[in-house]
């Protein structure tokens, strides 16, 4: 697949944050930086997801890992497809699990106007975005 197909979703995916940031910014919602179960819970929900995102972010690369037959079965891909078609697949997932903490925040502000929940959240999802950057395939060794 080309590469700067992968680069302009790496660097458009920033953009929905703006949008989060924006939409939150015009609810006018007062702030309530008390931690309710709802903020912890989707706290933790968009950690786990950062990690997992930030965790797989290179090995997803490796041609052992993509060819696995589990990783094949998860991603709906045949016995003939394409490795960087498996392997954007598998990137376009991980940039949206990335994606889901930034969006958790802005949900979750809406519920319960906890900004520091959702600052965490959107500096976990950056974060993770920065690590998901596309490099090359590599063989095993």
């Amino acid at each position: 697949m080309n590469k700067k197909l992968w680069k302009l979703l790496w660097f458009g995916v920033p953009l929905t944050k703006v949008v989060y940031a924006f939409l939150a910014y015009s609810n006018r919602k007062e702030i309530d930086n008390s931690f309710q179960m709802v903020s912890l819970l989707i706290l933790i929900i968009g950690l786990i997801t950062c990690t997992l995102s930030i965790l797989l972010s290179r090995k997803i690369y490796q041609k052992n890992f993509y060819e696995n037959k589990l990783v094949k079965s998860f991603i709906g891909s045949t016995k003939n497809a394409d490795d960087s078609a498996s392997v954007f697949v598998l990137f376009t997932m991980l940039i949206g699990l990335a994606e889901t903490a930034a969006l958790f925040a802005f949900v979750q502000y809406i519920l319960t106007g906890n900004l520091i929940v959702g600052c965490i959240l959107y500096a976990f999802s950056l974060t993770a975005w920065a690590f998901n950057y596309p490099s090359d395939m590599k063989e095993d060794e």
